[in-house]
C-alpha cells in the first residue's frame, strides 16, 4: 500500500540533496551510503552500479531506509522506509545522465571510470516520517496577529 505524501514532502522531495540509504548487511549491521535520487510518478528512484555492495544488500532485502535532510536547514529532516520494486539495468546510462543534470556535475561527465553496469532501481515509500509536517502546523498554530 503506498504511503500517503504531504504536499510539503513532495515539494521537499524536489529539492536537489543527496538521500542517504540504509540496507542491511548479512551480518544484520546497517550500511549507509549516499547517493543521488530523483521523486517521480510517486517512487524514489536511485542509481548504482552492478557490484554495489549497498545495491546487493538492497536486492537481497528487498527494503531500504532513506533519510533526507535539508542541507541549509537540519530540522527539515524526512525518514522514509521503502520497498525495492525493480533494479533494471534497461535506460540506466541516461537515468545516470539525468541524475547528473540535476546534481549539476559536468565534471561527472569527463571522468575517465571502469566499465560499470549501471542499474536504474525504483523504491515505493511505505512509511513517511517528516518534521515539514510538524514544523507546518507549528507555524499555522503561532499566531502571528498579536
Amino acid at each position: 500500500m503506498k504511503e500517503e505524501i504531504s504536499e510539503a514532502n513532495l515539494k521537499f522531495f524536489q529539492e536537489v540533496m543527496p538521500v542517504i540509504v540504509g540496507t542491511k548487511r548479512r551480518s544484520g549491521i546497517v550500511k549507509m551510503d549516499p547517493a543521488w535520487f530523483e521523486f517521480r510518478e510517486g517512487y524514489f528512484w536511485l542509481n548504482s552500479f552492478r557490484g554495489s555492495r549497498w545495491l546487493e544488500h538492497l536486492e537481497r532485502e528487498g527494503r531500504a531506509s532513506l533519510l533526507l535532510i535539508d542541507p541549509k536547514d537540519m530540522t527539515r529532516v524526512v525518514h522514509i522506509e521503502s520497498t525495492l520494486v525493480r533494479a533494471d539495468e534497461e535506460g540506466a546510462d541516461e537515468h545516470l545522465a539525468r541524475l547528473n543534470d540535476r546534481y549539476q556535475m559536468p565534471e561527472h561527465d569527463e571522468l575517465e571510470l571502469e566499465p560499470q553496469t549501471r542499474v536504474t532501481i525504483q523504491l515505493e515509500p511505505q512509511n513517511i516520517r517528516s518534521t515539514l509536517d510538524w514544523l507546518n502546523q507549528c507555524a499555522a498554530e503561532v499566531d502571528v496577529s498579536q
